[in-house]
């Protein structure tokens, strides 16, 4: 057993030098394994939603040991010791506890289960869900809707996500999360009458206090719902009006300190077990009420905070996570926060109505030299929902991540099995300035009219489900088998999903081939041809 060190929430190394406040008495301990579980991989409907593991499925990802709840039996051993937990990760494998008693806290460091390393899941442990068991957003609207946008036309035009609209693609049946401060009198506002009537709402809480409803304290996350789905006409209409929400307040309004990381990462695995589709977190960490645990901005590499490893993991469940780059362009820190650092999710910059880039919009890059912001959108005097009663415009990356977010669940509503990796290279590959990037506009302004037809060039049509290519994912090698025993010769291309050949090669099925190392990660047509048949079907490469 490796020799156990506390982390504490202030970094210190001493948990005698902490002072009274709550904040400061808060510890991270990591469990060194999830023993004594009663759950299974194989079993993930006992611990997720069916329309968590669906989503997975849709997306051929699998089930692994980060899905497991943590073992109750370590829970129940640090209660009986009248430790507060307050937060619980299973996706970290750990637990967050408040205690003045630092002999205690020390004690703690000598419990066999309690680890001074980051847990590391076993990545051999995973369990791939069978098909689908349902259909996983709505088709699109038989007869487009003819929404007034009102004043909210410019943020929703600027992105194209009009063009989906008219395509009848509104976000039905995709699943947002909004992570926030707060969604204060939400329920009586106009912008939200048609989601309360259609219950559109599948279910909300509060994660810094339990014993309160979501709808406390602040309007910001109030704001943010309403241009992801909001329904207001003449006034402001939503980038997905018809998309279901999720709400989570994560943030402490009274104060900033690292626990409110660890309420947003419970919250997120939270609204993953529900199935959530987008995570929307319009919120930033930097700097903290004491000093001492400030973030540098050598700590915004996606690795050291805590809320950015947990916002990395969302792709490998198959959620796309949207994020508001921070509002520090004009201050000394200047860069973006935690979790916009993090890898494969979509960091969000602001620009005003002529895509001007807002001067309070935090710069990136990473300080793994990695671009951020990846895009852009209307963050000056952006049209929301005030929470009280009227329309307003905001400032803010918190009003431009969310413009995204509603305008990728209206795309993502088009093309159900996208994998999300493929959803977001599509989104950057739209954008205005991806062929120059910067670290100031990212890729610049997205548009998700160009992304949908792009996607639609691929060569989808005569998809087969006989078509057997398997391991998918796959890394090193394919195998590929026809429905009918044959010993023909096929013409074999990979076509990525903007419908360009990637890949060729021809023999004789079934066949075994090794794929180039230099193929990249993604999802990828597979299309077997021969003057007799044509067979296609969807493949992915991790």
């Amino acid at each position: 057993m490796r020799s156990p060190i506390i982390i504490a929430i202030t970094l210190l190394v001493s948990a005698t030098a902490f002072s009274q406040s709550v904040a400061e008495n808060a510890y991270w301990f990591y469990f060194s394994d999830k023993d004594n579980n009663t759950y299974q991989l194989d079993k993930p409907e006992e611990f997720l939603s069916d329309r968590s593991i669906d989503r997975r499925a849709w997306q051929s990802l699998p089930i692994d040991e980060t899905d497991l709840p943590v073992s109750q039996v370590y829970i129940d051993s640090l209660g009986k010791l009248n430790l507060e937990i307050k937060h619980v990760s299973k996706w970290l494998n750990g637990v967050l506890v408040l205690s003045t008693d630092t002999v205690l806290i020390d004690t703690l460091c000598h419990i066999s289960f309690i680890d001074s390393i980051r847990w590391m899941p076993i990545l051999t442990e995973t369990y791939f869900p069978g098909v689908p068991t349902m259909d996983r957003f709505e088709p699109a609207l038989n007869v487009p809707p003819s929404y007034s946008y009102g004043p909210s036309l410019t943020q929703v035009s600027q992105v194209k996500a009009n063009f989906l609209h008219q395509k009848g693609y509104t976000g039905a049946g995709v699943h947002v999360a909004v992570l926030d401060v707060g969604f204060l009198n939400m329920p009586e506002l106009p912008a939200f009458q048609k989601m309360y009537d259609q219950d559109q709402l599948l279910d909300s809480r509060n994660f810094v206090d339990k014993a309160l409803d979501a709808y406390q304290s602040h309007g910001h996350g109030t704001n943010v719902s309403s241009i992801i789905a909001g329904n207001w006409t003449d006034t402001l209409i939503g980038t997905a009006p018809d998309a279901t929400l999720i709400l989570a307040l994560t943030e402490n309004a009274d104060s900033e300190t690292k626990v409110e990381e660890f309420a947003w990462i419970e919250a997120a695995e939270w609204v993953d077990s529900l199935g959530a589709d987008i995570i929307n977190t319009s919120l930033g960490y930097t700097q903290f009420d004491d000093e001492n645990t400030n973030y540098i901005y050598e700590d915004m590499d996606g690795e050291t905070a805590f809320i950015s490893r947990a916002s990395g993991l969302l792709t490998e469940k198959g959620i796309l996570s949207v994020t508001s780059a921070g509002n520090s362009g004009n201050d000394p820190w200047y860069y973006i926060g935690a979790p916009g650092d993090a890898s494969d999710i979509l960091t969000v910059g602001a620009v005003d109505s002529a895509g001007a880039i807002a001067s309070f919009s935090s710069r990136g890059p990473t300080y793994d030299h990695r671009i951020k912001p990846e895009i852009v959108a209307k963050g000056v005097a952006t049209i929301i929902q005030s929470h009280q009663g009227n329309a307003a415009a905001g400032n803010g990356t918190s009003f431009s991540s969310p413009v995204i977010a509603g305008a990728a669940a209206s795309l993502w509503q088009a093309y159900p099995s996208m994998p999300v990796k493929d959803l977001i290279r599509a989104i950057i590959e739209s954008s205005d300035r991806s062929k120059n990037p910067d670290a100031t506009y990212g890729y610049g302004i997205p548009d998700f009219g160009k992304a949908f037809n792009v996607i639609s060039s691929a060569p989808t049509s005569e998809i087969s489900v006989e078509l057997k290519a398997y391991p998918n994912p796959f890394r090193e090698y394919l195998n590929i088998e026809l429905p009918i025993i044959s010993s023909d010769e096929y013409q074999i291309r990979f076509y990525d999903v903007q419908g360009r050949e990637i890949f060729y090669t021809f023999d004789i099925v079934p066949v075994r081939i090794d794929i180039p190392g230099s193929l990249p990660p993604g999802m990828y047509i597979i299309e077997l041809k021969n003057d007799k048949n044509t067979y296609r079907g969807r493949i992915i490469k991790n």
